[in-house]
């Protein structure tokens, strides 16, 4: 049936021009603009009362499209399989199983569709609360017809768009992408799969995996792909800030509540305020200071150092950690009960060793960067340079070939980057692990050097006998992972002697 047959056969027999949405309210059901309906929509009304049920029908069959009603949220869930309308209108107070109870099932049930609820006046907060869940827009009874339309109008223009961008994300998926992160393996495919169901959620999520795999990317693809997006990322290193400063940054604090204090200032959690705080390196966080973390997350209040104020506070927590989880429990660093606060949901980044067929992606992805970024004409990587990346067994994992590569660009500003533009690291017959084990010491300090020349010396060596892996180096070095930032962070301005 056509378009036009199936407005002539859906639109009422005359009735005066009107049919009735509530007790007392008429509306125009003659379409207005209907040309903008270029193909019809799917649209389920859900509603107890069978004159709003008919009224909402005949207005939006009215408009050329097709139109579903059920009378509860058990009718409705049964109508969805065969159905799956793009936009869903549903009354909040149904018998039985309520409006909430059915949007919460349909979010369970990963329906991609538009919601739209339908309130009397004196459930107004409730209707606004549901849109904070997600729903699209709320419609007050009686229905107001122009505002009906609009609201379908532009409730299937999003759900077009929502279906685009997920063809796009799919697209992206196949070419071996999901936003900034890069590969096509089996272990980053899933770990996609598991960003895609995370994402639109507001669950904390424990992102863990080796230093260097991509764990603030992966925290910065989940908020990008939830409905916070349009708010802010805010990340903190937990190892690189004092413990004196850290609960400062992380709550904020009032003019003189320390000294240095010369002014208030918002911490993380403010500043993250309807967005997303990425805690990195949650390990490292002073266990008083967890104790603190933890009612927040569970109150949704702050209260600044030095301050008498609570504030309330609504953020997603995203936290990220190098080691395994369960040492750090076992080893009292991380608070059993934050553990089972933050761990709703673990997303494991699998290193760069295991997923080798993502390296030629991944170099070629940093490639492009670089010599965008530098000026230049490199052609590739030449095929023994290649072979020797693939080989490699990347102990620094994506963070260490971002910066082999990086490295090669400055030294090959045109043509192909052979073996010889990468470093010894890669470019020597043994692996990292197999050189560190079996040249224990191997720094040479030339006799006359400066003490601090010779820390120097040790420290970068190491970092780059470890693949830039700065955890790993600390731990080789007996320092804590501090003292290292800290002394990286003082060498940054002074020359490097890497050839």
């Amino acid at each position: 049936m056509g378009l036009q047959s199936r407005r002539a056969a859906m639109r009422p027999a005359p009735l005066g021009g009107e049919v009735l949405l509530a007790p007392h309210s008429t509306v125009d059901i003659r379409p207005q603009n209907a040309s903008f309906v270029e193909a019809p929509g799917r649209i389920l009304v859900v509603d107890d009362d069978e004159s709003i049920r008919e009224g909402l029908s005949r207005v939006l069959a009215g408009e050329g499209y097709e139109v579903e009603t059920a009378g509860d949220a058990e009718t409705a869930l049964r109508c969805l399989g065969a159905l799956t309308p793009e936009v869903i209108i549903t009354d909040l107070n149904l018998p039985g199983k309520d409006g909430l109870a059915l949007i919460s099932e349909i979010r369970e049930l990963g329906i991609e569709t538009t919601l739209i609820v339908l309130t009397g006046y004196g459930s107004i907060d409730t209707a606004i609360e549901a849109t904070r869940q997600g729903v699209y827009d709320y419609l007050e009874k009686p229905v107001d017809r122009s505002r009906l339309v609009t609201s379908v109008r532009k409730g299937l223009e999003r759900a077009t768009l929502r279906r685009e961008v997920l063809h796009l994300r799919r697209e992206m998926v196949r070419s071996g992408r999901l936003q900034e992160l890069v590969g096509g393996s089996a272990p980053m495919l899933e770990v996609y799969r598991l960003i895609e169901q995370v994402a639109p959620t507001n669950a904390s999520v424990l992102v863990v995996g080796e230093s260097g795999t991509g764990k603030e990317l992966a925290a910065r693809t989940i908020h990008a792909m939830s409905p916070r997006a349009s708010s802010r990322l805010v990340a903190i290193n937990c190892a690189a800030i004092p413990e004196t400063l850290l609960e400062s940054e992380i709550f904020g604090h009032e003019k003189g509540a320390f000294t240095g204090a010369t002014s208030s200032r918002a911490g993380c959690f403010e500043l993250a305020h309807e967005g997303t705080l990425l805690l990195d390196e949650i390990g490292e966080m002073p266990i008083d200071l967890q104790s603190k973390l933890l009612r927040v997350l569970e109150d949704g209040i702050v209260r600044r150092v030095g301050g008498s104020t609570e504030l309330e506070v609504d953020v997603r927590v995203l936290a990220a950690t190098n080691v395994p989880v369960e040492r750090l429990v076992e080893s009292g660093k991380l608070r059993e009960d934050l553990y089972y606060r933050l761990n709703v949901f673990t997303l494991a980044l699998p290193p760069l060793r295991d997923r080798r067929e993502d390296v030629p992606l991944l170099a070629q992805h940093f490639l492009t960067k670089f010599v965008e970024e530098n000026g230049g004409i490199v052609l590739g990587f030449a095929d023994e340079a290649m072979s020797l990346l693939m080989a490699h067994d990347w102990p620094g994992n994506g963070r260490e070939l971002r910066n082999v590569v990086e490295r090669a660009v400055i030294l090959c500003p045109e043509g192909e980057i052979g073996p010889h533009h990468l470093p010894k690291s890669v470019r020597g017959p043994r692996r990292v692990a197999e050189s560190l084990a079996a040249t224990p010491g191997a720094v040479t300090i030339p006799v006359g050097s400066s003490i601090h020349d010779a820390e120097r010396s040790l420290i970068l060596e190491t970092l780059e006998a470890c693949g830039g892996n700065r955890t790993r180096t600390a731990r080789i070095l007996g320092i804590t992972a501090k003292t290292l930032y800290s002394k990286l962070r003082r060498y940054e301005e002074e020359p490097d002697d890497e050839g």
